[in-house]
């Protein structure tokens, strides 16, 4: 401006200017030399068209065309630019073009949203001026002279739309290509940054023809936030295109068309008002692509016994045991391999299992694991394994597909390979079916795919030998690294992962998979999806221990599917004797040649296939001659069928090979002949139907598929695999495979599953449980059923009562109504049960079974981690935790703030368990610092200085770490008004903090900025500020900048934004009002569209906004798609309930559950403290809990079935705490004695007095009783009396007997006394059994004089040795309270074993196993321990069980057949009587008791045959039985 400054002064001290005012002065054409001795502003490049640039501060998208003008101050130049496209202008765009320029201003913007198609209310604005080359053109001129340009100058090109890196495809069938499109524009979707990152997309529709398949969707997407600007693109990810594997068709020319972007806008903020998306309306250009034919599909199969057929057509049989290599790709990572066995009695070798790998994913269909001796039973496992992932699931593009009959199955490979397994009464034919790719690339018993079939024997060597044993043996595979062998594959790094491909056809007609790009041969019927199992052994391939499920280390495979079946023994052929040698005719049957050529060919005639098959030109009687074979060596006719398979085979392939074949179908889309497709039914319907449409229709009264089977015949079950057992922790145990005869898929196929409770071995159906499930057939012979959720590992033990076996009695039946025989499945918990098929059932060492539920040595409590399973210290119940280490602060202990600021900070902590810790304050915190959850929240105002406060870091089992944090306010150490601002690379509260100085630079807010060196000033003079600047503009100049010219009244925007400002003579004139205002150009007033209905399209809710309006919906509710749909705020966690949410039109409520009030905001639930009021009920304590309250009684009492009351805990009846009389009081009981004994200090034991006691040597008898204490009724009762006068009150459980010199009542053995030793009551009696290997470190022997002797010295010694051990293991167990006794009786051969009983109060009602526990709980290292002696037994010997009673619980002597025969004897017995009476009157001698000797009187015992101390031995003369 200086520079036009001068020339004006010069102009205006020359004589033409002199005298005329300078208002009115004006230029004519010579002034425009005067500028510079040009016509035009002399310019001498072209401008140049700078790419866009995306500026997220004004949310715009724009490309700048600059001008190239050496002078840089206003000359009077002044520019013209317009933006071309494809070299035309758009009016729209030169309307919003700030044009002219001049040399002080050399650059104008172009919106990028004039590219894309924006339509108002149905009416286009402009259209899509994408797939365009933008450029912009400029022409000069001097001021006041616009009528005279200079020519055009055009600038460099910028192709604005979608590319891609190539500009056509050449693909080869079965193969791909790949594309990447990318946007030489970048775009926008809304002004907010997040929907940038994360939302802003475009979706490049892709519609192809049948023969190009894009992978993985039928669209490109690119990301705005992809776009670079330095390579000036947004890439999208690479688009992989396949030409689609068909029969040989020569090549075709196709293209990759895309479809036209949807219209969009969106509302932007700053020009209050919508505008276009970028890319709306624009159609990116077609890609060619080329599909090359590859050829033919090759053929291989292995039939019957086996009957190999080679690629190249070479037909050979070779009888041979073992695994060979059937087909091997040498392109590719691609194999089928076999196993055979012998199938009939003639030395004949038939496949039974074949192998197919591609990459690093194998699929076995298996018969060999039944033997050939059980074919007929046979079954196919369909396994799966994945190399180098045990646990990997097979790669998405391999499928498993069977036909009606369950007896073909076809592996299905991405490659389009496909290998047909197809099950037969001799074992299975195999055909394989492999892509163009693979020719001149194959090895193996399907011989060298190249048409000469003169090489077809090529050894593994390399060589090719004549001789086809020769050939054969050397496809062998080594023992052991079959595909069958090999549980853990190595894997394949370079193998091909398969990519998903899509059909892409217009109108949304779109189908993605990961075979799309392939098409199957449609003829064979094999359509229906099948699965395959995991094998179990491949499971542990990983180096990591399976585990529990509850375990801390879980399974991540835990499914159904997968094959537990042991391994099955092989035989490899290594002895195999020379293949048969047989005549005609057969040596049982006398089949002769020509008897089996005429079945042969007779059996391949009567097929509905073969006219159809021999119309078109195939040899339907290629496979007599392996027929006649088959027979020769089999003698069964019946053979035949197979064969007549193989003809089916080969017609199906030439079929679809031949697309001269193909007849148009109804879709207008060429299909192998129909004939063929009608024609083609399974085992030609076994002769029991028609072949219609490909469907047997079967003749009464025959069924299923193949019409083998007879209507309202139920299956005929075999068995479970696994034994009908499934382990909970290895997989759910919600579905079982029966392997069945007879299985029809239909609708109607059930399973009818039964409950059935185990325990001890002992099955019981629950009645009533009958329900029905889904079964799905998974092979001719095998059907999965659906099972209900099983009891066993539900829940936790905090939470129910569990069940470690649980069973189910399973049936099948066909059509829901005729039902097989039952199957047993047995579900277990294998942590701590091992279980056999049977069911039976064994407790595992060093396990906890707590309330039902199994637990391995250490595992934790799922409900208190603090608590574990030491089975050492309690199998039973949960320990607490031994050892638990404190968690540590690791996080600095000084925490500083600056004054003012609220201060978020985080507290580390570190679990040496990786626990939760809790982070509390334990000092009075009266700073005001609040915690959540590891963080501190410091926003109470304090002077600069600190205080301490001591925190505390805990676990949920009380073990922590606490210290002394240091919490420090400092002031801001910025000056000048500067702000402190975290450091966002430091953390926070350790004192890190930046300076932001407005005005103001250097570390502190130091320095002052001088904004006037940048010269901001254009044509005046700049004034520093602080923190700004102000200028002083020159007479000739306005504006903020001294920019604007004075007489550019424009130039100070005095219209309304966005309108069209003019300068005429003496001022402005503006333009209308932009749409969507009104006002006079400028003031312009918004138009509220919403105020009527005339003037807005929206349907729900409309919302003005600033010169336009949005549609949108009522609060809570969402705009979709122009619907509005609810917002459940309850499912999307939007709700700010604490407890219950309830979801309404637009809204939601809160509730809160029983115990709980909703609070004054509606939001969270407070606890109700039901105790505050009336106790609540409670006759005594009343404990509040979260939402509820209890009630407790004190020690002594309990609570009443009405859970509120307290009654009277009757110590004397439950607990059993006194050794005699037992009288309860109220809250406590009493323990006393009988008058012969006293009571000991404990309150509860009475002992006889010491001066009582028998003297060393003494005769007297001194019976003992089943547990440790007296068995004779107390004082207080008759029995107390003479006996011998009275008798007993009940003489059927009582005795008389001896004791002190006084006759009195004892229970007789198998009773014992009860309430407070006044009555006797019948014990509940264990038989037990357990083997012994060491004695107090000696072996345990038998021998028939010793232990074998009841009465002898040594059995008496062991068996007080043995009670005794019993005796401590019950006294101390949770049994402790029935326990009444135990009764060595024998012992036995091997090691030893000892037979004994053992005595519980009466109606204990135990289970078996309940009993057991209580001994296997108390084995250390299988070791029962008393005071001083120490027994090893063998832990899984011990068997206990109930001792049978008498029927409806009659004692056996009050049963009537005893009592008839008593009556009968007792005529006799008193004759007996009489005589003896007189006999012993007379005798000199009399006595009334056996006299023990003096060795009984040194083992402190009264009777040498141990019934004192419950051992029988020989009978003593007062022994009662």
């Amino acid at each position: 401006m200086a520079h036009e400054e001068n020339n004006r002064t010069e102009r205006e001290a020359s004589p033409k200017y002199q005298n005329v005012p300078y208002a009115v002065r004006v230029y004519d054409i010579q002034d425009a030399f005067c500028y510079s001795g040009h016509e035009t502003p002399a310019i001498t490049q072209n401008p140049v068209l700078h790419p866009p640039v995306i500026d997220f501060t004004t949310w715009k998208v724009t490309f700048t065309c600059e001008v190239k003008y050496d002078e840089d101050l206003d000359d009077g130049a002044r520019f013209a630019v317009k933006f071309l496209f494809d070299h035309v202008d758009y009016q729209e765009v030169n309307d919003a073009t700030d044009s002219p320029l001049n040399p002080t201003r050399k650059t104008v913007k172009l919106d990028a949203k004039y590219l894309g198609e924006f339509i108002v209310r149905g009416t286009h604005e402009w259209y899509s001026k994408m797939g365009k080359t933008i450029s912009c053109v400029v022409q000069s001129f001097w001021k006041g002279f616009e009528d005279k340009k200079s020519r055009e100058f055009h600038s460099n090109g910028y192709f604005a739309g979608i590319q891609a890196d190539k500009t056509h495809l050449d693909v080869s069938e079965g193969q791909s290509d790949t594309i990447k499109l990318y946007s030489t524009v970048p775009f926008l979707c809304d002004d907010n940054l997040n929907v940038h990152e994360n939302l802003c997309y475009i979706d490049i529709g892709i519609d192809v023809s049948n023969k190009v398949k894009p992978g993985t969707n039928c669209a490109i997407r690119i990301n705005a936030k992809d776009w670079n600007p330095t390579t000036l693109r947004a890439e999208a990810e690479v688009k992989t295109i396949y030409a689609t594997q068909d029969p040989p068709d020569g090549n075709h020319v196709n293209a990759l068309v895309f479809e036209k972007l949807p219209h969009g806008d969106f509302y932007h903020v700053e020009e209050q008002s919508k505008v276009p998306k970028t890319y709306s309306g624009y159609t990116p250009d077609d890609i060619q692509v080329r599909t090359i034919d590859g050829g033919p599909t090759g053929h291989c199969q292995g039939v019957t016994d086996p009957h190999y057929t080679t690629f190249d057509g070479k037909y050979y049989t070779i009888w041979f045991l073992g695994e060979f290599i059937f087909y091997k790709s040498q392109a590719r990572n691609f194999e089928v391999q076999v196993r055979t066995w012998y199938c009939g009695t003639y030395g004949a070798t038939c496949h039974c299992a074949v192998a197919v790998r591609e990459g690093n994913d194998i699929v076995i269909v298996d018969l060999c694991h039944v033997g050939w001796g059980n074919h007929q039973a046979a079954y196919p496992k369909i396994t799966e394994k994945k190399a180098g992932e045990p646990e990997g699931t097979l790669s998405p593009g391999v499928s498993i597909y069977r036909d009606p009959s369950n007896k073909k199955f076809e592996i299905f490979m991405p490659s389009a390979t496909t290998v047909v397994a197809e099950i037969n009464k001799w074992g299975i034919d195999v055909h394989a079916y492999v892509p163009a790719i693979d020719h001149g690339q194959t090895e193996g018993l399907c011989g060298t795919w190249d048409g000469n079939r003169g090489n077809d024997f090529t050894q593994r060597s390399g060589t090719v030998t004549p001789d086809k044993d020769t050939f054969g043996t050397s496809w062998r595979i080594p023992h052991g690294t079959s595909l069958f062998d090999v549980p853990c594959p190595e894997k394949d790094d370079n193998a091909t992962e398969p990519v998903e491909s899509c059909s892409c056809q217009g109108g949304g007609n779109i189908n993605c998979s990961f075979t799309e790009n392939v098409k199957r041969n449609p003829l064979p019927g094999i359509d229906r999806i099948t699965t395959a199992q995991k094998e179990a052994a491949s499971l542990q391939c990983d180096s990591t221990a399976r585990r529990s499920k509850r375990s801390t280390h879980v399974d991540t495979f835990y499914s159904d599917d997968i094959d537990e079946s042991e391994g099955y023994v092989f035989d490899y052929g290594d002895n195999q004797p020379p293949p048969p040698v047989a005549q005609w005719p057969t040596p049982t049957l006398q089949i002769t040649e020509a008897d089996a050529v005429r079945h042969c060919r007779e059996a391949i005639v009567n097929s509905t296939m073969s006219s159809v098959c021999a119309e078109l030109g195939v040899d339907i009687f290629a496979p007599v001659e392996a027929c006649v074979e088959d027979i020769k060596f089999t003698e069964d006719l019946d053979i035949a069928s197979a064969h007549v398979d193989s003809m089916k085979a080969a017609c199906t392939d030439i079929a679809y090979q031949n697309v001269s074949l193909y007849e148009v179908g109804e879709d207008g889309v060429a299909v192998p002949p129909r004939a063929v497709r009608e024609n083609l039914c399974p085992a030609d319907c076994n002769q029991h139907g028609d072949c219609v449409n490909g469907s047997c229709v079967c003749f009464e009264p025959y069924t299923s598929a193949d019409c083998s089977l007879v209507k309202g015949s139920p299956p005929v079950v075999r068995f479970i695999p696994n034994h009908g057992l499934c382990d909970i922790r290895r997989r759910p145990c919600r579905k079982t495979s029966i392997i069945a005869d007879g299985l029809i898929e239909s609708e109607n196929l059930t399973c009818r599953i039964s409950d059935v409770k185990i325990e001890n071995g002992i099955q019981n159906i629950i009645l009533g449980s009958d329900q029905l499930t889904d079964a799905t057939i998974r092979s001719f012979k095998e059907v999965s059923c659906l099972l209900p959720q099983s009891p066993v590992l539900q829940g936790t033990p905090n939470e129910r009562e569990g069940t470690v076996v649980y069973g189910y009695r399973i049936s099948v039946s066909n059509d829901g109504e005729n039902y097989s025989d039952e199957l047993l499945f047995t579900i277990y918990d294998s942590v701590c049960q091992s279980c056999t098929s049977g069911p039976q059932c064994s407790w595992k060492l060093n396990t906890c079974k707590i309330r039902g539920f199994c637990f391995g040595e250490g595992d934790p409590n799922p409900n208190n981690w603090c608590q574990q399973c030491l089975p050492l210290l309690s199998n039973q119940t949960f320990s607490e935790r031994p050892v638990n280490l404190p968690p540590s602060i690791v996080s600095p202990t000084q925490i500083i703030k600056v004054n003012g600021e609220n201060l978020t900070s985080t507290v580390v902590a570190n679990d040496p368990e990786s626990r939760p810790v809790t982070i509390t304050i334990t000092t009075g915190n009266s700073h005001g610092i609040t915690i959540d959850g590891d963080q501190f929240l410091w926003k109470t105002e304090h002077p600069v200085g600190s205080f301490l406060e001591t925190v505390k870091v805990s676990d949920e089992c009380g073990a922590f770490d606490a210290q002394n944090f240091t919490f420090t306010t400092m002031a801001c150490p910025c000056q000048n008004n500067g702000r402190c601002v975290p450091d966002p690379n430091m953390p926070r509260g350790q004192g890190h903090y930046t300076c932001e100085c407005p005005g103001y630079t250097g570390q502190w807010c130091e320095q002052e900025i001088d904004e006037c060196q940048s010269n901001p000033c254009h044509n005046g003079t700049c004034v520093d500020l602080i923190n700004g600047f102000n200028c002083t503009c020159d007479s000739d100049h306005v504006g903020e900048f001294c920019h604007i010219d004075i007489d550019d009244k424009c130039g100070l925007q005095p219209c309304f934004p966005d309108v069209l400002c003019i300068n005429v003579a003496g001022g402005f004139e503006c333009g209308d009002c932009p749409e969507g205002f009104t006002g006079n150009g400028i003031t312009c007033e918004d138009v509220d569209e919403c105020a009527m209905d005339f003037t807005n399209d929206c349907l729900y809710v409309c919302e003005n906004t600033p010169g336009s309006y949005r549609c949108t919906c009522s609060a809570g509710f969402i705009l979709i798609n122009n619907q509005c749909f609810d917002i459940d705020e309850c499912a999307y966690g939007l709700s700010e309930c604490s407890h219950e949410c309830m979801n309404n039109d637009g809204s939601y409520t809160c509730d809160c559950p029983a115990g709980y009030l909703l609070g004054p905001d509606n939001k969270q639930c407070i606890d109700i403290d039901e105790c505050l009021v009336t106790n609540h009920g409670c006759e005594n304590e009343c404990d509040n809990t979260p939402g509820s309250y209890t009630c407790s009684c004190p020690e002594g009492f309990q609570l009443k079935d009405d859970r509120r009351t307290c009654q009277d805990v009757d110590e004397c009846e439950t607990s059993y705490p006194c050794t005699h009389i037992c009288s309860n009081t109220e809250g406590s009981y009493i323990c006393s004695c009988p008058s012969d004994l006293v009571l000991q200090p404990d309150g509860t034991t009475c002992v006889v007095p010491a001066s009582a006691v028998a003297p060393h040597g003494s005769t007297q008898a001194q019976e003992t009783t089943l547990r440790p204490s007296s068995s004779v009724l107390t004082a207080n009762t008759e029995a107390s009396q003479d006996c011998m006068k009275i008798g007993c009150p009940d003489k059927d459980v009582q005795e008389c007997v001896e004791v002190d010199g006084n006759y009195v009542c004892q229970c007789i053995e198998g009773y014992y006394l009860a309430e407070g030793g006044t009555i006797c009551k019948e014990s509940s009696v264990y038989d037990a059994t357990i083997t012994l290997t060491t004695i107090n470190g000696n072996k345990a022997l038998f021998t028939e004089d010793g232990l074998g002797t009841p009465g002898s010295q040594e059995f008496v010694d062991q068996a007080i040795l043995m009670k005794h051990m019993i005796d401590k293991v019950y006294e101390s167990s949770d049994l402790h309270v029935l326990y009444r006794g135990c009764k060595v009786k024998a012992f036995r051969q091997g090691s030893v074993i000892v037979d004994f009983e053992l005595f519980f109060v009466e109606n204990a009602d135990l289970s078996s196993s309940e009993v057991m526990d209580a001994i296997l709980n108390s084995l250390t290292i299988n070791t029962l321990t008393g005071e001083n002696d120490v027994i090893v037994v063998i832990p899984a010997s011990l068997d206990v069980s109930p001792q049978a009673t008498t029927t409806n619980g009659q004692p056996w002597y009050n049963n009537p057949l005893y009592l008839s025969l008593l009556c009968v004897g007792c005529a006799v017995v008193a004759t007996v009587l009489i005589v003896g009476t007189v006999c012993l009157l007379t005798s000199p001698k009399r006595r009334r008791k056996t006299v023990v000797d003096d060795s009984m009187v040194d083992l402190d015992m009264a009777d040498m045959s141990g019934k004192s101390e419950g051992i029988d031995g020989p009978a003593a003369e007062y022994d009662t039985y």
